[in-house]
């Protein structure tokens, strides 16, 4: 293992942001794919809360930096076939996880009434 990052934010703090910023801070944080998943799921501020905390955990799980140049949108979070949480990096993120041996990020997520949490696990390449 790499490391391990967890993260936990506000529903309603993220709510607030979008209906504060909208679309600017969409565009800064996830992807177009993220975005449209989240404006097309049942609760959106629930999906884009537990997103950005996955993403978070990942940062953490991969000691990053901003200093590093890191951009949130070069960690996609999505779903795979039964529903699980996939994570996928791409960019100085898959460049900096590529130099610490990183093969795979798994990631799990939950959400509670007005809490939702992510947990990041970076795992080494398989030898």
């Amino acid at each position: 293992m790499i490391g391990i990052g967890i993260d936990i934010i506000s529903i309603d703090r993220m709510a607030e942001t979008i209906e504060r910023s909208g679309d600017i801070f969409l565009r800064r944080v996830f992807t177009p794919a993220e975005i449209d998943s989240g404006r097309q799921c049942e609760h959106p501020a629930a999906f884009f809360a537990m997103a950005f905390a996955a993403k978070e955990a990942v940062f953490k799980a991969l000691t990053l930096s901003w200093e590093q140049g890191i951009d949130l949108r070069h960690i996609e979070i999505s779903r795979g076939e039964i529903g699980q949480p996939l994570v996928r990096i791409s960019g100085h993120v898959e460049r900096v996880a590529k130099e610490k041996g990183c093969g795979q990020i798994e990631i799990s997520q939950s959400f509670e009434k007005n809490i939702a949490v992510a947990v990041a696990i970076a795992v080494e390449l398989s030898k």
